[in-house]
């Protein structure tokens, strides 16, 4: 129950990290990708838990591979349920704008 209370400020403090440089680029790249890739209206649902997933998997995996650092696997706890939970939040508006972008343009093209 207290992670549910204490979601509003985690996700505000997500936002204020996620404007951060390295983070910023992870989340629009896969926002592009998976607003892009998303089909259908169903999609809309499913693909941006798709993409939490890989953000969260990013920030792990991403400065392993770029600064020869060690690969730190996040621990299994409540902090990174909410880390998923938030980013699908914000994954779910950025690709619902991208799909609504994309399908108006592909009308207009038509």
């Amino acid at each position: 129950m207290a992670a549910v209370i204490s979601f509003p400020s985690f996700f505000i403090s997500f936002i204020q990290t996620l404007i951060a440089m390295p983070q910023l680029y992870y989340a629009a790249v896969i926002a592009l990708f998976f607003g892009i890739v998303t089909a259908s209206k169903p999609g809309l649902i499913v693909v941006p838990a798709i993409a939490a997933i890989v953000y969260v998997t990013a920030l792990a995996f991403v400065p392993a591979f770029l600064h020869h650092a060690d690969l730190v696997v996040p621990a299994m706890d409540a902090k990174l349920a909410q880390a998923i939970a938030a980013a699908y939040v914000v994954f779910l508006i950025a690709d619902s704008l991208i799909y609504a972008v994309k399908k108006t343009l592909l009308k207009a093209i038509g």
